[in-house]
């Protein structure tokens, strides 16, 4: 049985540093992928939002197993660690930042795509109920526009959040 040596070989330390760089720019096109989401969802443009889900999908799978092949060689990564520390900590800093104003995007996004849904179901229902059957006289009644709280809003669509 031969000694378990935790000494990273020249060959595991060079295989660190690809990994490294591997994540380096995984991290980089996850941010400009995040970045462009972000841009669409600030401009109102969530329909071409979907078309980037499949990549980006495929971006973090990309991301969280060059993670976890890092992780899979502690010692060749802590003996490479004085050397790109900073730059492995510049690129996960640049995802979380990307990643946490992306979600503020979605968040404002599906705010206004509710607040306008739900606009639109209110006047929808007041209609409906309004018009809803005959008078003693066996006509439509008209719309009760006199009913607490309806009135008829124009709509002015902001293309920003």
């Amino acid at each position: 049985m031969q000694p378990h040596n935790s000494d990273p070989t020249p060959t595991s330390a060079a295989n660190v540093r690809v990994q490294i760089d591997t994540l380096v720019k995984i991290s980089a096109n996850l941010v400009h992928l995040l970045e462009r989401e972000t841009a669409l969802l600030l401009d109102m443009k969530t329909q071409d939002v979907g078309e980037l889900q499949a990549q980006k999908s495929e971006m973090c799978r990309l991301y969280a197993l060059s993670v976890r092949q890092l992780r899979e060689n502690p010692a060749a990564l802590k003996s490479a660690l004085p050397i790109v520390q900073s730059e492995i900590e510049a690129a996960l800093m640049r995802v979380h930042e990307v990643a946490m104003r992306n979600q503020r995007a979605i968040q404002s996004a599906r705010k206004v795509n509710e607040g306008v849904m739900k606009a639109i179901a209110e006047v929808w229902n007041a209609d409906r109920s309004a018009a809803a059957g005959y008078t003693r006289k066996g006509m439509k009644p008209q719309a009760n526009t006199k009913k607490p709280g309806f009135a008829y809003a124009p709509v002015a669509y902001d293309e920003r959040c």
